[in-house]
């Protein structure tokens, strides 16, 4: 060890103890109530832990390196260099690098220790996780994607990547959202010229750092929902089919979430839910008319058919009631239906009113997701079906058969065909109903901007504005 680094570790142990001070009243300040900064707090209160960065000399490169990460990234993803504390750290490491022409070296010495725990944790669990919780900002009524979350288990491994700076820098480089999407929109925000745009494109980039944790992405196959764009792609290895779609109207929004698609049933009977019944169907209790014209039918609890006739509308709207819509070609759900769990009973589906598809603006569903070619969506999710079940589908959804044995049988058959009412989709399809107003197009590849429907942006843009600069 040469003679300045012999005198920079006296330096060190010298002001060891005035920087313990400063950081006790640094952490006795700091009210901030970020799951960062909680936990960073909680890393300094426990009894073993060790200095992270003023420990030793030989780390002031590792500190210089984080500023250095941190500052150019800080305008790339559009945020402010208040949200890591780069002045604070700044002014303190400027001291660090000239300690003998400079005072108060045990106060820099304690506000680095806790000013660059606190950015190192608010860089990497943001990158990596999400500077926001979506759950909090849109309910979990609307939004019920599990998405991956920061935990005491990161926050270990996280610090353990301070031994030295290429360990550190080789896991900032690794919490960076890496999808092409990111990158893409990250790309875009340094050429966007107005605040609007920039928003727009920082809303985005934030959606994209909440990781669903079933990585439908991953999947071979797999169907992107975007209700702000009000699309579908379904994408698989070498196709791309994309659709118009009819979602939620904003007072019944199409939930936001993630699930596998299990099952395709041909000609479905509606089961209308609660709300609809208690907000629409229940002021026609009491008239026949009413029901037959829409081929509903009322059933108790023993699944004992009810006469309309016989019912209040508080005796509708009671619970005790179920009101189902016949299948057929007037059947709200159309003549097919693609089901995977989920808790909001909200699937895809054909529909009897397609002249929806030609608004521009399609927000007009209960919440479920009406598709523009669902047969397309069929043969995407069965793409080794024999033919000749497909045949059996289209035949009884009353559309032409592509094969010579479904040609033949339509020949042979007169009436309504009904060969088959489901089939069991295997391997499942993810398939996720999602929300982005700026997104690379799956099917271009460009960068496409749509409306904000429910006025999420709205909301995310207030919730990320702290960060801004």
């Amino acid at each position: 060890m040469d003679l300045a680094a012999l005198k920079m570790e006296q330096l060190y142990k010298e002001h060891a103890q005035e920087a313990q001070q400063e950081l006790r009243q640094f952490l006795a300040n700091d009210k901030d109530t970020a799951y960062a900064d909680r936990m960073g707090r909680g890393y300094y209160r426990l009894g073993t832990a060790q200095w992270l960065w003023m420990d030793s000399p030989t780390k002031l490169s590792m500190c210089d390196a984080l500023d250095s990460v941190i500052r150019t990234q800080v305008s790339s993803i559009g945020f402010s260099e208040k949200t890591f504390f780069l002045p604070e750290i700044e002014q303190a490491l400027a001291v660090m690098h000239q300690p003998d022409s400079a005072e108060n070296v045990g106060q820099s010495m304690g506000l680095l220790e806790g000013n660059l725990t606190k950015a190192y944790l608010r860089y990497t669990i943001g990158q990596r996780f999400g500077f926001t919780t979506p759950k909090k900002l849109f309910g979990k009524d609307h939004y019920d994607i599990e998405i991956e979350q920061a935990d005491s288990a990161f926050v270990k491994h996280a610090l353990e990547q301070l031994t030295d700076t290429q360990t550190m820098l080789n896991f900032l480089a690794e919490v960076e959202p890496s999808d092409k999407a990111y990158q893409q929109l990250k790309l875009q925000l340094a050429q966007d010229s107005t605040e609007e745009e920039r928003l727009r494109t920082i809303c985005n980039m934030e959606r994209l750092r909440w990781r669903d944790s079933k990585h439908p992405e991953q999947a071979e196959r797999h169907i992107l929902v975007n209700v702000a764009a009000q699309q579908v792609w379904a994408l698989g290895p070498d196709s791309v089919i994309n659709m118009r779609i009819c979602c939620g109207k904003a007072s019944t929004k199409s939930p936001l979430l993630s699930s596998a698609i299990e099952r395709i049933q041909i000609n479905p009977e509606w089961g209308i839910p609660q709300s609809i019944i208690r907000g629409e169907v229940s002021g026609h209790a009491g008239d026949s008319a009413y029901f037959a014209r829409r081929n509903y039918y009322i059933t108790n609890g023993q699944g004992q058919r009810v006469d309309p006739r016989s019912l209040t509308r508080a005796e509708l709207s009671s619970g005790r009631y179920a009101v189902r819509q016949r299948s057929g070609a007037g059947n709200s759900l159309g003549r097919i239906i693609f089901r995977f769990p989920n808790r909001f009973s909200v699937y895809l589906h054909d529909t009897s009113s397609p002249s929806a598809f030609y608004r521009d603006v399609r927000t007009v569903s209960h919440g479920c997701i009406r598709l523009q070619r669902p047969f397309d969506i069929a043969t995407f999710v069965l793409p080794n079906a024999d033919p000749w079940l497909l045949d059996q589908m289209r035949l009884s959804m009353d559309l032409q058969p592509q094969t010579d044995q479904g040609k033949e049988y339509k020949r042979t058959h007169r009436g309504a065909i009904r060969l088959i009412n489901a089939t069991e989709v295997e391997p499942k399809i993810p398939v996720v109903i999602n929300y982005f107003t700026k997104y690379p197009n799956p099917k271009t590849g460009t960068i496409d901007t749509w409306g904000d429907p429910y006025s999420y942006d709205k909301i995310l843009q207030k919730a990320i504005k702290p960060f801004l600069p």
